[in-house]
């Protein structure tokens, strides 16, 4: 589930219903996808054997940016983000794979300090917490040291309680390789039944973020993100229809990054597919409407067409399962202020 789930799963500290007992002004604009790197992170994944040119990681085959939390509040002034939600990016903590425990600490150590830029920007920031699915036993710990929190800007409690992993990711799956796989195994894998479970329990929002799959050598030594990490999240949508996984625990809003990925270009090619005798005679309506209850965010997605597929994919023009993500700082600042800028003028979206 390297790819996709790739041993962590991202879950954002909002869920879909915080904001339905709360009004929100229209000019309010909330940015799902954004990452932090803190030192810590940047000195395990070296130790972890990452390549460093002149000073640079490199995972996916894409440089890990530098990241500090002052840049991260004057970017979101910019970008005239109200609320950014924080998180780890691919590839999570799945990249210690030989040693769960580790794993397990490093996302613990993560989620705290995730929630400490949180309790610096009360107001400003939410978390997603970050799970090792390496581990499940510890990965149902961590998910009950989240708590809901009482208003949408309060995110956080007194107490070190990061918020309730709900969400995006960022319930963000993700492990060396990936995100919605661990060791090439994706969100439909059975061992990872007692964490959705305890998921759909919570009516939670997980943030699925992609990583390179395993098979890295289809990617033609092209960095992950390129074109491998689009296909890892139809993958992971692909298995988790045809494995029920999505349908046995429907409870879970999840969102997909990037646009969906290529899923709105390649769904019809997938639910006429699925409707074979051999791949489960699914109906066509029912894998459509499986596929349309997820939520797809903008980051890498704002050309004219991707938007315009977007909101075709979910029912002819609709815009209420599709949200801003600007993918900071993997995406560079002047990529995410062009990209807010087209998702208003290209494809009729408020500013909101």
């Amino acid at each position: 589930m390297s790819s996709i789930i790739s041993s962590s799963l991202a879950l954002p500290a909002l869920t879909s219903s915080t904001f339905a007992d709360y009004i929100v002004d229209s000019s309010f604009k909330l940015d799902v996808h954004s990452h932090v790197v803190p030192d810590i992170y940047k000195a395990a994944l070296i130790a972890g054997g990452y390549p460093v040119e002149n000073g640079t990681v490199f995972t996916d085959g894409f440089p890990v940016p530098t990241w500090d939390l002052t840049s991260h509040i004057a970017a979101i002034d910019t970008n005239g983000i109200s609320y950014s939600t924080i998180s780890i990016s691919a590839p999570g903590v799945s990249f210690l794979a030989d040693d769960c425990c580790q794993a397990a600490t490093l996302a613990r150590e993560l989620n705290l300090a995730i929630y400490n830029y949180t309790q610096q920007y009360p107001t400003r920031l939410g978390a997603m917490c970050i799970l090792s699915l390496l581990d499940v036993e510890s990965s149902l710990l961590e998910l009950e040291v989240y708590t809901p929190f009482p208003t949408p800007l309060s995110l956080h409690p007194q107490t070190p309680k990061l918020t309730k992993t709900v969400l995006p990711r960022r319930t963000l799956l993700r492990r060396r390789r990936n995100v919605h796989q661990r060791n090439g195994t994706y969100l439909d894998d059975s061992a990872l039944n007692p964490i959705f479970s305890a998921l759909n329990n919570r009516s939670a929002t997980v943030f699925v973020h992609p990583a390179e799959p395993t098979c890295s050598a289809v990617a033609l030594g092209h960095p992950g993100p390129m074109t491998e990490y689009p296909f890892e999240s139809v993958r992971a949508m692909e298995n988790m229809l045809l494995t029920g996984q999505h349908a046995n625990y429907s409870s879970i809003s999840i969102i997909f990054p990037h646009g969906g990925g290529a899923m709105p270009y390649i769904a019809t090619r997938i639910t006429g597919m699925a409707s074979l005798s051999i791949l489960g005679s699914l109906s066509v309506a029912t894998t459509l409407a499986q596929f349309k209850n997820y939520i797809f965010d903008t980051a890498s997605s704002t050309m004219v067409m991707q938007l315009i597929a977007m909101k075709e994919f979910f029912f002819f023009g609709g815009t209420s399962n599709i949200v801003t993500g600007t993918d900071f700082p993997y995406d560079p600042q002047t990529q995410a202020i062009a990209g807010l800028e087209a998702i208003q003028g290209n494809g009729n979206f408020t500013a909101a």
